[in-house]
């Protein structure tokens, strides 16, 4: 019975995770995901900083596994940094977003960042536990999966509960393209505006199990 609890608290948060992302992220990104822009991921990102008096914070080209922003500095991936296809070049200009929201709540932005990397590392590291008691014979079949699906559950939750961060940055980055000419094509600000915004639903899946979802 017990096991049946755990397995359902797991499934239930991380199963409504996946439809909602489908839905409001997956979706508009796969639409635009050929659609190439005058201007790349790093461009996008300096327009937004200087235009919001950060025109001095740190861009390092790095790759990085989980989100790396702060008020002074952010990492941005190789991939996106060069990239001209619109979804990358929104997913650049969400992360300038973030260290916008860093310059002004650090404390709350590096929750959200330790809570996507809570999501991609804890659920990995308790399935390597709990196959480790299996083989041993410690843990039975059923225990074993209720718990990988709690530990899922448990990074949800947290993501959920951090999303507002991460949907406030985009908020602010779209109506920054919407409002303004950091994008000088009119056309150009208005797709990226609706590619952050859906941006910023897509990590409320665990990243341990988010490429169930695809890219």
């Amino acid at each position: 019975m017990f096991a049946r609890f755990f397995l359902l608290s797991g499934l239930v948060p991380l199963i409504l995770s996946f439809l909602v992302r489908k839905f409001l992220s997956d979706g508009p990104l796969r639409k635009q995901g050929g659609t190439e822009l005058g201007v790349t991921g790093r461009e996008l990102v300096e327009r937004i900083l200087a235009r919001n008096g950060a025109g001095h914070v740190e861009v390092v080209e790095k790759k990085r596994p989980f989100l790396v922003v702060g008020p002074e500095k952010l990492v941005l991936p190789p991939s996106l940094a060069g990239s001209r296809k619109a979804p990358e070049v929104a997913e650049a200009g969400l992360l300038a977003g973030l260290v916008l929201m860093a310059r002004k709540q650090d404390k709350v932005v590096k929750w959200r960042a330790w809570a996507v990397k809570f999501g991609a590392s804890f659920p990995a590291f308790t399935i390597i536990v709990m196959a480790f008691a299996l083989i041993i014979g410690r843990l039975g079949g059923s225990w074993a999966v209720a718990v990988v699906s709690a530990s899922l559950g448990l990074s949800t939750i947290l993501l959920w509960l951090t999303l507002p961060v991460e949907r406030a940055a985009a908020s602010l980055v779209a109506d920054l393209l919407e409002e303004t000419s950091v994008v000088p094509r009119r056309s150009e600000g208005e797709t990226l505006a609706a590619l952050v915004r859906a941006l910023g639903w897509r990590r409320i899946v665990p990243g341990a199990v988010a490429w169930l979802a695809g890219k």
